[in-house]
């Protein structure tokens, strides 16, 4: 059945509302500041290289035609204090974005996804062959690539598929997690059954992009997927493994200073010695003082829960689970383009003291790792033991991302976690 908290809809209805007006309201100020500083600065410069080397502003070159036509665009309001991309800092030795330390180096540029088979291969060059196609030069084929020598192409009529992997977050590593649900249910003889933690491993994606062409204001979204697979050997009251994939969607938005925010939905499907399908509703709205450092706050809230059929020990039996509410109050501090530390407390609807922390940190251009924990102190009034009814969810493991993140890039990084066992925690009622 699915249910909606009246506290729920109040809460969400004042988030957009104070998203949808600030959002508006920023986004022309924000445009005609870019625009002024853009020209001034862009008059400026002009200025002073003409001065210097007598260049003209109306110079033949494409190159520079193209490189002015870009200066003079009006980006979106997360670029209020500038940045450029690996390729056009790297002459000045410089990264773009904001100083927040660990910097990552520009390393290997984007590489163009999925070649299509069979098309102009390197395999087919004859002659002298001079360099190898699969380098990253994807739009030019073989053809300034072997020399000038005759390519063996033949057409294959079959779609072309291109997958910009910048945009993608690919992770894996161990966790450990416990959370009522650890605990099955009273047997026959009404004693309760006992129980561990939970110990295993996880692997994933998370993908952002641009929704600013689409829809005309500074927004992202995100997708993000995690698999699970825990308690490999069993349980003391059942011998099955515990598999867990949750899925995490929505938009967010991004700055450099001020309000930023982002709601997703977290489902969560589980299988072990219960099957369940639960959805939730995440979301985050922080102010950042400045391109390092963070204050926000962040919920999760149910949206289902359901009854269940448990199998364990011999003894079938129904039991209604659901998500439990969170409400947290956090700092974070940007490392890069990509890190961050994050630490948080708050507490949830079933009486737990939440404290925690999250880290990524960078390691190399597209390495990081990651660290997060969470602990659910339980309440003096709940219905459980207290062994029972307290929750915790520790992680390590790394992140890559096949393209370089630049500048720009990081306004579309996600900016939630796929789900986990931490920010998507059950109870039993």
């Amino acid at each position: 059945m699915i249910t909606i908290p009246r506290r729920l809809l109040c809460l969400l209805a004042c988030f957009l509302c104070v998203v949808s007006s600030w959002t508006l309201s920023t986004a022309t100020a924000a445009e005609q500041l870019i625009r002024s500083r853009s020209v001034s600065q862009g008059n400026t410069s002009s200025a002073r290289a003409s001065s210097r080397s007598g260049w003209s502003p109306q110079s033949s070159d494409p190159a520079v035609q193209r490189r002015q036509s870009a200066s003079s665009s009006v980006n979106q309001v997360g670029y209020l204090d500038g940045g450029c991309d690996c390729d056009a800092c790297s002459s000045a030795s410089v990264m773009g974005g904001p100083g927040c330390g660990m910097e990552a180096s520009c390393g290997l540029e984007v590489g163009c996804g999925l070649e299509e088979y069979g098309v102009c291969s390197c395999d087919a060059c004859t002659g002298n062959l001079v360099s190898g196609c699969d380098s990253g030069f994807c739009d030019g084929g073989c053809d300034g690539m072997c020399g000038g020598a005759e390519i063996d192409c033949f057409p294959l009529f079959l779609p072309i598929l291109r997958v910009d992997w910048s945009r993608f977050s690919f992770f894996a590593g161990s966790q450990s997690f416990k959370s009522p649900m650890n605990y099955p249910a009273l047997d026959v003889a009404g004693q309760p059954r006992g129980g561990s933690g939970s110990f295993g491993y996880y692997q994933g994606f998370n993908e952002g992009r641009d929704l600013r062409n689409w829809l005309g204001l500074d927004l992202s979204a995100q997708l993000g997927v995690r698999a699970t697979q825990t308690n490999l050997e069993g349980e003391e009251f059942t011998s099955g493994r515990m598999h867990q994939v949750f899925v995490t969607g929505g938009f967010f938005r991004r700055v450099d200073y001020g309000l930023q925010y982002g709601l997703v939905v977290d489902y969560m499907n589980q299988d072990w010695y219960y099957q369940s399908d639960l959805v939730q509703l995440r979301g985050e709205l922080s102010w950042k003082v400045s391109a390092c450092h963070e204050f926000g706050f962040q919920f999760m809230a149910g949206v289902t829960d359901q009854t269940v059929t448990t199998e364990a020990g011999g003894f079938t039996s129904s039991e209604t689970i659901e998500p439990v509410d969170q409400y947290r109050a956090f700092y974070r501090r940007a490392m890069g383009t990509t890190g961050h530390m994050t630490a948080f407390l708050g507490g949830t609807s079933e009486e737990h003291f939440i404290w925690g922390s999250e880290m990524e940190i960078p390691l190399q251009t597209n390495w990081s790792l990651l660290v997060g924990s969470a602990y659910f102190s339980p309440g003096d009034d709940t219905a459980l033991d207290a062994n029972e009814a307290e929750g915790w969810n520790l992680s390590l493991g790394f992140a890559f991302r096949p393209g370089v993140t630049g500048p720009k890039q990081r306004y579309r990084n996600p900016l939630f976690n796929v789900a986990d066992n931490g920010s998507f925690f059950l109870f039993r009622r």
